[in-house]
């Protein structure tokens, strides 16, 4: 049979204006994909375009998994990437010259993937269906901005963790259009289950489009920018005094300041703005920003310390204090990002962040050890947000345990897991629930529902 092939192609010269090119080719006619199965389509597309093929048998076997090494070769394909040659001996479980070694050592350099906590990358393993997530949108380079909690409340699943480490690429799949596919709209993702190719075939088959639709939207963008210039430049351009007295410019999606820093914007939509800052020594810092005086709807706030490999496992949510967004956080030297997002479309704001005294207890670097089996009884002072302790589990074993808090009314309580958890399949734990902690170390954060002023006064015990 023959199906027709076909991909947008984009040009400047004809302002961003989508040339749809189609080719007949030939495709393979499974007899385990039928007409009408849920995959059919992706399937045949990608067969089309050489990214995956059939087996010897002459079937496709769209329920069979896909381990992780075959995960990696697709997506090359897919985005017609060659690997290094030269990029071998990244894993020891890695087959000196077997057919993935390239793909794996290759993407390991381009950090695309990591290993596990133990070193190795288990090429032969089935890929479960958050790791697939997170190669397809590192080896494609789509954008994956660290969520808020506006962003953690839609994604609802009720087996996902709007804490573990893949909520910013389950989101973003959403945003951009890899999910939902056939079969994975229901009320549960199953993280953890393995992927099967015919769910490979329909992520990748989106994920090629979801790249197409942001080289448009990029496009239309930069045309548009280049219409408005030119219309500017036939006026007179306005003094830096004239520019002052409008409105609040639209910030850039991310910009670089210097801390401490005040700043005001407008938010284009909905959509999230960042401050990138540094820290050269401990300090603790206060952070506020707030709607204009008129504007409704609220701003949240979130910081992060960004790590090399783009994961924050440390990261701060700011707490609602009426128009405002508000943080007091205590920080170890290293890079941070600021993340603001309102709730209401096109609000003006403003932004400072200074240096500050604390309590003691402001962050993870000031967080207190909480031993197992003793209930400790503290009061958040006014003005003072959040509260930090810290725990570990030791050996090779998971430990059955709960994190016990009470005025749960007026308290928040999350638990954070730090990188010597091995995270991956690992959905976070929740205060009050005993759950079977893996080794590794962990964080407690108890923290202000809103920034009411008066003192609140909890306890919290490690219960085995």
């Amino acid at each position: 049979m023959t199906i027709m092939f076909c991909k947008w192609k984009l040009s400047f010269a004809i302002a961003a204006a989508g040339l749809l090119v189609c080719t007949t080719v030939l495709a393979a006619a499974f007899p385990d994909v039928p007409s009408g199965h849920v995959y059919r389509d992706s399937i045949e597309q990608l067969v089309a375009s050489g990214v995956i093929g059939g087996n010897p048998d002459g079937n496709f076997y769209p329920d069979r998994d896909v381990n992780r090494a075959e995960m990696l070769k697709m997506l090359y394909l897919a985005q017609g990437k060659q690997p290094d040659p030269t990029s071998v001996g990244c894993f020891p479980d890695v087959i000196p010259g077997s057919w993935y070694e390239s793909f794996v050592c290759d993407a390991a350099a381009m950090r695309y993937v990591a290993g596990y906590s133990d070193g190795t990358f288990r090429p032969s393993q089935s890929v479960n269906r958050v790791e697939a997530l997170k190669m397809i949108q590192e080896v494609f380079g789509l954008p994956v901005p660290n969520v808020t909690e506006l962003d953690r409340s839609v994604v609802q699943f009720v087996d996902v963790s709007t804490s573990a480490w893949y909520i910013k690429y389950l989101f973003n799949a959403h945003v951009v259009g890899i999910l939902p596919i056939a079969g994975q709209d229901t009320s549960r993702y199953f993280p953890e289950r393995a992927l099967k190719r015919g769910e490979a075939a329909a992520m990748i088959y989106n994920a090629q489009h979801a790249e197409i639709r942001e080289e448009r939207q990029q496009i239309e963008e930069e045309s548009m920018q280049e219409e408005e210039g030119g219309e500017q430049a036939s006026s007179e351009p306005a003094t830096e005094e004239q520019m002052a007295e409008n409105s609040p410019a639209v910030v850039p999606i991310s910009r670089d300041v210097t801390f401490p820093f005040e700043e005001r914007g407008k938010f284009s939509g909905k959509q999230t703005y960042s401050f990138r800052f540094s820290l050269s020594n401990q300090m603790t810092i206060a952070t506020i920003a707030s709607l204009q005086a008129g504007q409704t709807g609220k701003i949240q706030c979130t910081l992060y310390l960004m790590e090399d490999d783009g994961f924050s496992e440390q990261y701060y949510l700011g707490v609602q204090n009426g128009g405002k967004c508000e943080l007091l956080t205590t920080l170890s030297p290293g890079a941070y990002q600021l993340q603001l997002q309102p709730t209401e479309p096109d609000t003006t704001f403003t932004v400072a962040v200074a240096e500050a005294a604390g309590d003691g207890n402001d962050g993870f670097i000031e967080a207190q050890l909480l031993p197992r089996n003793t209930a400790r009884t503290a009061t958040l002072p006014p003005n003072n947000f959040v509260d930090w302790y810290r725990f570990s589990i030791a050996g090779s074993e998971a430990q059955h345990l709960k994190v016990e808090t009470s005025n749960t009314t007026n308290l928040t309580c999350i638990v954070y897991a730090m990188h010597d958890v091995d995270l991956f399949g690992f959905t976070m734990p929740q205060c009050n629930q005993y759950y079977l902690y893996p080794p590794g170390t962990y964080y407690v954060a108890i923290g202000r529902k809103t920034g009411k002023s008066t003192s609140q006064t909890y306890t919290i015990l490690l219960r085995e």
